[in-house]
């Protein structure tokens, strides 16, 4: 599990208008190719976060090729990896009713708008070794995505380049022993 945190100069971290607020992260990934202390697997996330102001909720879906080495220091590992793959963001919100001043009430559909792009993400996990099944980690990542062009905005870098950090802790279960 992990915390976006939006930053940079782009739509999702617009401090005039309160930007959006990480809600929460979950993935899993799995190394299909173990090399020495290489590993070589995928992996896939899902974030959510919220712009309250105008209750949009944005979901991003994110499979990833990743790479990673183990650097073994007593009962520690740092394992740091890099990443490359596709992200799908989802913008979503419910319909809204709002007042005008004639006393005619103004009815807001629910809208939804899909936008994909490409995602390079690095990342450090300091895995604390308690048993050789079940081990514990802590993991700052850092995420770029490059959106498509967007439909109904101005093709910018500020609508186009996001960068989110993701601080978190997790699980390393392992299938077999080593």
């Amino acid at each position: 599990m992990r915390y976006p945190i939006p930053i940079g100069d782009n739509f999702l971290n617009n401090n005039s208008r309160g930007g959006y607020i990480g809600l929460v992260d979950i993935g899993i990934d799995y190394n299909f190719i173990k090399l020495n202390n290489f590993g070589i697997g995928v992996l896939i996330n899902s974030s959510v976060l919220r712009f309250s102001k105008n209750d949009v909720t944005l979901i991003i879906l994110s499979p990833k090729i990743k790479v990673d080495y183990k650097i073994n220091i007593n009962r520690i590992s740092i394992i740091p990896n890099i990443a490359i793959g596709y992200s799908n963001w989802q913008f979503r919100s419910s319909a809204k009713t709002f007042a005008v001043e004639n006393g005619i009430p103004v009815q807001i559909d629910q809208t939804a708008e899909f936008l994909n792009g490409i995602t390079f993400k690095g990342a450090t996990k300091i895995m604390l070794n308690s048993n050789r099944q079940l081990n514990w980690y802590f993991q700052f990542a850092y995420e770029f995505t490059k959106l498509e062009k967007p439909h109904n905005a101005v093709d910018s870098q500020y609508n186009r380049n996001m960068h989110i950090l993701y601080p978190g802790v997790g699980v390393v279960w392992k299938f077999n022993k080593e």
